[in-house]
């Protein structure tokens, strides 16, 4: 039976480190005063969970992002390790941390490094999977043993799945005289399905220890851990951070909202086909301000982060960078860096993965393009600004239909509130007035406005306003139809969408039956739309409006050269074996064909001095159609005589088009 959880909780800070009972050694009291550090005095969160953990307590801590949690569990580590009367062997540890994600590892390794340095101890090792060490997979493991033996690290920072495959299939790590355990971001842990991967690792690990939990949620499935983990009466640390307030004031606050205090959460209520000119603009007007974008699937990463780059190019010295699960090892680490050794102005666009435990500095907006699909991730997203007590402020976007959203995080002691148009856009320009043919997005969100339905709102500036937002749409309908890189991810982020779309686990805000299917396709600019199951029985019935054939959706290519060549051998394979695209291939280019010609034919009635909208006589269209016939036969001609290639006569015959141009695959 488990002994009942007592409770600690602290609202601020009230010494300094030196004060802390039982004291910290001279060392690590340097190294918290020393830059890059230089903390003057512990945050909440660390005044109260050290002098717990060194007194031999097991800890249970909740505690909102960016409390400072990270040094709160390797202070009292390293000061334990510093304290043994016993030195370690060389193939023993003297603890373990685990984190969910290799960035989380990283990042806390990178830390533990630095305080291990100051204070002589030897360097910990690093454990992650995926072949985050060198190499991949199987070498890495060998190359991270290697360094062990070398390092003959004390404390060792890992993954889970890592982690076991060490302890489960080697023996070179002896755990015997393991004296702490720290299990970091418990409940991501547990989300991402470790479970049964952490009982593996904890059934081999010595029962006399120090275990400590960390976590910003407090879920039944984090309780069940505490038993599991044979915490021995442990101690719920429950701190709330809060900055420039009284202590009255903070905590009648704190105890209103599950969010710091520093931050101001703002939504915005847009229709799906406005949200990325709105995004456009509200960077514009924060240009010198370092964001996070959080969006729903790994593909609308990609397909956002091309086309924001396209439009907002680094030249105009805004850098944007891409995180998401899908990445290399390497590229992660690479934009990572690139993000944080930014100065102000500069995005990261990304997925869940950075939500939880990333220490990013100097975040200034957490910015959600998408609800997220779990609400508790919400909270996690938000806070990778406004970190130890620093000031920081967050958006979501919503539609119409999600607004209930709003109510709902305010039930879960989220404040949040509508943003102003002011931040969102600025006041027109003598240029903008000049580009009549501009489509202008109106920028009022009141909810008055945001009821109307879709199809009685007007896209013009709001009504007694002169703040306008500019369409993008037709910019990057524009990249579409160059770029077919640029075509494929939009409709890859399409397809993502809507299948993330249906797993939100507020199924009844995010009605999936209340998606508006064809604007969201209007929103990723597609030229048409995919074929899929969510779409089988909607065509025809989506307010969508297909490009026409004018635009010969096969023949857009790709600007990487490479890439278009490995297209164009791949469809003529397809096109010379009949496959299922063929006969729509080859229809779609008849019909491009047609339209071409039609163009080719009004161009040179107007060379001519014609009027090309008026009716040519009987006589006068014989005489064009025989002219066109002799034309054809004088190339028929030339090709049979070898005075030209089939490449030059197709040339001359159907213009710069390459016949063979195939459907991008189902």
């Amino acid at each position: 039976m488990s002994t009942p959880l007592s409770s600690a909780v602290r609202e601020a800070p009230e010494a300094s480190f030196a004060s802390i009972q039982p004291p910290l050694s001279p060392a690590i009291l340097e190294f918290l005063s020393k830059p890059p550090y230089n903390f003057p005095s512990p945050t909440p969160v660390q005044d109260t969970t050290i002098p717990l953990f060194l007194t031999h307590h097991d800890v249970f801590v909740r505690a909102v992002t960016g409390s400072g949690k990270t040094l709160a569990f390797l202070i009292p580590v390293v000061e334990m390790i510093l304290r043994r009367t016993v030195m370690l062997k060389s193939n023993q540890i003297g603890a373990l941390i685990l984190e969910p994600t290799r960035e989380l590892a990283r990042q806390t390794f990178g830390v533990c490094r630095d305080l291990c340095q100051s204070c002589g101890i030897n360097e910990p090792l690093l454990l992650v999977g995926g072949g985050g060490s060198k190499g991949a997979s199987v070498s890495a493991v060998s190359y991270d043993l290697a360094q062990f033996a070398k390092l003959q690290s004390d404390i060792i920072v890992g993954t889970p799945g890592r982690v076991e495959d060490v302890l489960t299939r080697y023996d070179n790590i002896d755990v015997s005289e393991m004296e702490v355990l720290i299990l970091d971001e418990s409940d991501v842990l547990l989300d991402m399905g470790f479970e049964v991967t952490l009982t593996s690792i904890l059934s081999r690990l010595p029962r006399m220890r120090r275990t400590g939990l960390f976590s910003a949620t407090n879920t039944s499935g984090v309780k069940r851990l505490c038993v599991k983990s044979g915490m021995r009466n442990p101690v719920v640390v429950d701190v709330a951070i809060n900055s420039e307030q009284n202590e009255h004031e903070m905590q009648a606050k704190d105890q209103k909202q599950a969010t710091p205090s520093s931050l101001t959460n703002y939504f915005l209520v847009s229709p799906l086909d406005e949200k990325l000119s709105r995004l456009l603009a509200f960077l514009n007007q924060h240009a010198e301000e370092k964001v996070i974008i959080f969006f729903l699937t790994c593909a609308c990463v990609e397909y956002y982060s091309t086309v924001l780059q396209k439009l907002r190019p680094p030249a105009k010295g805004y850098a944007f960078e891409s995180l998401h699960g899908k990445l290399v090892q390497k590229r992660r680490e690479k934009a990572m860096g690139r993000f944080r050794e930014s100065s102000n102005g500069s995005a990261l666009l990304c997925t869940d993965v950075a939500a939880r435990g990333l220490d990013l500095p100097d975040i200034d907006w957490t910015i959600q393009f998408d609800a997220p699909v779990d609400p508790s991730s919400y909270v996690h997203r938000v806070g990778r600004s406004a970190r130890a007590g620093r000031s920081g402020n967050s958006l979501v976007f919503l539609t119409r239909k999600e607004e209930a959203y709003i109510d709902f995080l305010k039930l879960r002691k989220v404040p949040v509130r509508e943003m102003p148009d002011t931040e969102v856009c600025k006041p027109p320009s003598a240029e903008d007035d000049g580009a009549t043919s501009t489509k202008i997005v109106e920028t009022t969100t009141k909810r008055k406005h945001a009821s109307k339905p879709a199809d009685e709102r007007q896209i013009m500036s709001a009504a007694g306003s002169d703040l306008r937002v500019k369409d993008v749409l037709p910019d990057i309908r524009k990249l579409v139809c160059d770029d077919r890189d640029v075509l494929e991810k939009g409709t890859k982020a399409y397809t993502s969408y809507i299948r993330a779309y249906k797993e939100h686990h507020c199924g009844f805000i995010f009605r999936f039956a209340s998606l508006d299917l064809g604007v969201l396709a209007t929103s990723f600019s597609l030229l048409r739309l995919p074929k899929m199951p969510e779409l089988r029985d909607k065509l025809g019935k989506l307010n969508f409006t297909p490009a026409g054939p004018e635009i010969n959706i096969h023949a857009i290519q790709f600007k990487d050269k490479q890439r278009e060549s490995a297209r164009q051998k791949r469809l003529k394979a397809e096109l010379a074996a009949g496959g299922k695209n063929a006969k729509q291939i080859k229809a779609e280019q008849r019909a491009a064909e047609r339209i071409q010609k039609q163009k080719e034919r009004r161009s040179n009635e107007i060379a001519k001095g014609r009027n090309p909208n008026k009716k040519r006589g009987k006589q006068q269209r014989i005489f064009d159609e025989w002219d066109e016939l002799a034309k054809e036969e004088r190339l028929y001609k030339k090709l049979r005589s070898n005075k030209i290639t089939k490449s030059e006569y197709d040339r001359q015959m159907y213009g710069d088009k390459d016949d063979d141009l195939a459907a991008e695959s189902d």
